[in-house]
């Protein structure tokens, strides 16, 4: 096997497990947070990086196999802005929450936390891919990261600002 394959598969382990973690966190806190509305978007959370789980695995299985990556249609035409970081703050720019509910905020800054781990993994793969239709999963990988960082941030904002869920 080329130690090209061989590099992607290693990145391609680790954003599974990347999202399996996501999974196993957003089914955790949908269980215990008491909003409806949060609830719902971390159920949401879950289906999405379910899907993206079943991309990547479609990319280790054709890799594995054949050793070609797959062009996917979920990422066909994505762009993503690879130059801006997506949580540029950190987390002692998120602590300084005093109003909201500590439970739900701190579950959205870990949630934060880890869609920021994702997309600079998914940012530094897509940077140093070769093969274009690796880049293109890697880039609708990373955007998909920064959706989701964008609506777990509107929610935190929405905790500390106005003390409750976004709608």
């Amino acid at each position: 096997m080329k130690k090209q394959v061989k590099d992607a598969l290693k990145v391609l382990e680790e954003a599974k497990c990347l999202e399996q973690e996501g999974q196993a966190f957003y089914g955790k806190a949908a269980e215990r947070i008491t909003s409806k509305k949060g609830r719902e978007m971390f159920l949401s959370l879950v289906k999405d990086e379910v899907m993206h789980e079943r991309l990547i695995q479609r990319q280790i299985d054709a890799l594995a196999s054949a050793g070609n990556w797959v062009e996917l249609s979920q990422a066909q035409g994505a762009k993503c802005d690879l130059s801006q970081p997506i949580f540029p703050k950190g987390r002692e720019g998120l602590a300084k929450a005093v109003k909201a509910d500590a439970t739900d905020t701190e579950a959205l800054i870990v949630a934060l936390e880890m869609e920021n781990n994702s997309f600079e993994l998914y940012k530094r793969a897509a940077e140093t891919a070769q093969d274009p239709a690796a880049r293109q999963m890697y880039e609708f990988l990373a955007s998909q990261e920064r959706v989701h960082f964008d609506l777990l941030m509107a929610n935190y904002e929405s905790m500390v600002q106005l003390g409750g869920w976004a709608d």
